[in-house]
């Protein structure tokens, strides 16, 4: 986390609400140290693969 996700009445903890797809992106919107918000974003075929077992 940077220093904006940081501050805050709980630091260090990432809360979302959900996410969508968008064109084979996942996208996270997610809270920033109780004031702001921010967005995540991370290729599905990523995530997907990061939990399917090693071959």
């Amino acid at each position: 986390p940077n220093q904006n996700e940081r501050e805050g009445y709980v630091p260090n903890v990432v809360y979302t609400c959900g996410a969508l797809v968008h064109n084979g992106e996942l996208i996270i919107p997610y809270g920033l140290a109780d004031h702001a918000t921010g967005f995540a974003t991370v290729p599905l075929s990523e995530v997907l693969a990061a939990m399917r077992p090693e071959a």
